[in-house]
């Protein structure tokens, strides 16, 4: 994944800051978007084929 560097530094701080690592927050974010994300395409992909 590729992030703006003045984004990255940013992100890396507050990280820091907080204890965390960066996965361990890109990881959270990304399954907090699949579970919102499947739940609405049930409904939003009925009736079209496969991908």
């Amino acid at each position: 994944m590729f992030l703006p560097e003045s984004m990255r530094a940013r992100f890396k701080s507050i990280c820091a800051l907080k204890g965390v690592s960066m996965n361990e927050v890109l990881l959270e974010l990304v399954k907090t978007w699949i579970t919102e994300n499947e739940a609405n395409s049930s409904t939003t992909d009925k009736g079209k084929g496969a991908a």
